[in-house]
C-alpha cells in the first residue's frame, strides 16, 4: 500500500493544476497568433504532445554545448559580431594564475562585474573560446564548406511565417542560391552524421525552412564537431520535400490536438489501438 502524505498530494494537486492552465493559455495564444511556432517546438510535438509541452514549460537555460554552438556560429557566419556578443575571461584566468583560478574571490568579484558592465554579452572561458575558434577555422577553411559558403547572401536570416492558420518563426543560418543549416554535432564522420539528420529530425528541419522560404533551394547542411573535423551534405530535393510532407502532416495533428487538448498524452497519443497500447509480435530476427 501506498501512502501519499497529505502536503506532497497538495503540491501535486498544485502542479497538475499549473500545467492545466498553463496549457489552456498557450492554445488560446497559439490559436490567436500571439505564440509562435518553430521547428524545435514542432520536432518536440513530433515525439509526443506532453514533449511539446514540457519544452514549453521549461525554463530557458544557456548550457554550454549551447553556448559553443552560438559562439561557432556567430564567428563562422558573422564574425564582425563576436565581439558584440561574447567576453572572455583569458586575461584574467592568466593574471591570477595558479591551480584554480576561477575558484578564487577575486575572480568571483571580476565576473560579477564584468556581467553588470555587459549584460548582452555572454562569457566563455578561455578554453571553450579556443575551442570554438578551431572549429570555426575548420569549417572556413574547409574546401567544401567554403564553397556553400560562397552561396549564401543573408546569415542568421529571420523569417516569420504563416501556414495553414498558424504562426511560425525560423532562423536560417544562411540564406542565398541554397539554404545552410550549421551543425555542431557529437561526429562529424559522414556516415555517422546522415543517421543524426534522420534520427534527430534535420530532415523535418529542411522541409519547415522549406516551407518559411516558400520554394525549393537547394539544401546543405555543415557538420563540425569538437575534433575540428567538417562535413557537409545536401540533402537531395526528394529528402527535403520528405520533409516537407512530414511538416504538412505534423500540423494536422497539431491542429486537431489544439482542439481536443490532448497535451497531456504521451506515447499513447500515437498507438494502434484506441486505448493507446502498442502491440509487438515475436520479430523476424527471433525467429
Amino acid at each position: 500500500m501506498i501512502l501519499i502524505n497529505e502536503n506532497t498530494a497538495l503540491e501535486n494537486i498544485s502542479e497538475a493544476e499549473k500545467r492545466a492552465n498553463f496549457i489552456k493559455n498557450l492554445i488560446k495564444d497559439i490559436k490567436s497568433g500571439s505564440s509562435k511556432l518553430s521547428y524545435s517546438a514542432l520536432s518536440k510535438f513530433k515525439r509526443s504532445p506532453n514533449a511539446f509541452i514540457n519544452y514549453k514549460m521549461k525554463a530557458f537555460e544557456t548550457t554550454d554545448s549551447m553556448l559553443l554552438g552560438k559562439l561557432v556560429h556567430a564567428m563562422v557566419l558573422e564574425p564582425h559580431t563576436v565581439e558584440d556578443q561574447f567576453f572572455t575571461d583569458s586575461d584574467k584566468v592568466e593574471e591570477i594564475g595558479g591551480a584554480s583560478p576561477r575558484a578564487t574571490k577575486a575572480y568571483k568579484e571580476w565576473k560579477a562585474f564584468q556581467i553588470e558592465r555587459f549584460p548582452d554579452r555572454s562569457l566563455v572561458s578561455s578554453d571553450m573560446y579556443k575551442l570554438a575558434e578551431r572549429m570555426a577555422n575548420a569549417v572556413l577553411s574547409n574546401r567544401a564548406a567554403k564553397y556553400v559558403l560562397s552561396l549564401i547572401q543573408q546569415t542568421e536570416h529571420k523569417i516569420e511565417w504563416d501556414f495553414d492558420g498558424l504562426k511560425f518563426i525560423s532562423f536560417l543560418d544562411g540564406l542565398g542560391e541554397v539554404v545552410i543549416d550549421l551543425k555542431i554535432c557529437a561526429d562529424a564522420e559522414p556516415r555517422k552524421f546522415q543517421r543524426d539528420i534522420i534520427y534527430q529530425n534535420y530532415h523535418l528541419q529542411a522541409g519547415v525552412y522549406t516551407t518559411a522560404v516558400g520554394e525549393v533551394l537547394p539544401y546543405y547542411i555543415i557538420a563540425v564537431d569538437r575534433e575540428c573535423e567538417v562535413s557537409v551534405h545536401h540533402l537531395m530535393e526528394d529528402l527535403v520535400l520528405k520533409g516537407v510532407s512530414i511538416f504538412e502532416n505534423l500540423i494536422k495533428e497539431f491542429k486537431s490536438c489544439l482542439e481536443s487538448g490532448n497535451f497531456n498524452e504521451s506515447f499513447e497519443y500515437r498507438a494502434y489501438t484506441e486505448e493507446g497500447v502498442y502491440k509487438m509480435d515475436v520479430p523476424p530476427y527471433l525467429n
